[in-house]
């Protein structure tokens, strides 16, 4: 039999989760990438070798793990999105709250994928479940058929996967969103002008 976790336990279980990331992301902004170890996160968190493999692979998860409450927010973002707004739009503005609610997290992202190379498909399997929520929400939200709706949603996916190697972290997360804004604007004129919600 599953017990369900309790309140306090998932917050408890956050709240560690968030912990370790933070402790990583200081000492990884602070050192950069390759100069810290498990043992120097496990160090600065004040934990156990036993706890932090309890949440994380390895440092590479530490960086690329979305938070627990990701999908809370890739929900809270689709939600907010206006009745009227044409799909196209509201993809746009998910992107840009997305990326802007998880600035801190993309621009170490970025930072370690430039000095390891060989890191770029860690987040892959966190873009795949993004994606999955944002494709059912526009299932139930613009009324097209399966080939439009999947040819929408990743129009929007490749900019994102584009604009993303091309930016430059010196610039912040307003040189990304630059970038995305001018990927959906080129894009924009071969999309079928019914794409409405």
């Amino acid at each position: 039999m599953v017990v369900p976790s309790s309140p306090v336990r998932a917050r408890k279980k956050r709240d560690t989760w968030r912990l370790v990331h933070a402790a990583a992301l200081r000492l990884m902004t602070e050192r950069g990438f390759d100069a810290v170890s498990v043992d120097d996160i496990v160090a600065a968190a004040g934990i156990s070798r036993r706890t932090f493999f309890n949440y994380f692979a390895g440092k590479e998860s530490v960086v690329f793990d979305p938070d627990p409450d990701d999908p809370a927010l890739w929900a809270a973002l689709l939600a907010e999105r206006p009745a009227g707004e044409p799909l196209w739009s509201s993809l746009r503005e998910v992107l840009l709250g997305y990326t802007a609610a998880t600035a801190d997290r993309m621009l170490l992202q970025r930072r370690v994928r430039l000095a390891s190379p060989e890191l770029a498909g860690c987040s892959r399997e966190v873009a795949d479940q993004f994606w999955d929520a944002v494709r059912h929400w526009a299932a139930d939200r613009a009324g097209l058929d399966a080939w439009r709706l999947d040819l929408t949603v990743n129009a929007a996916r490749t900019v994102l996967n584009t604009a993303c190697p091309h930016w430059d972290a010196g610039t912040g997360i307003t040189g990304l969103h630059a970038l995305i804004r001018a990927g959906f604007g080129f894009v924009t004129p071969t999309l079928p002008e019914r794409i409405t919600s």
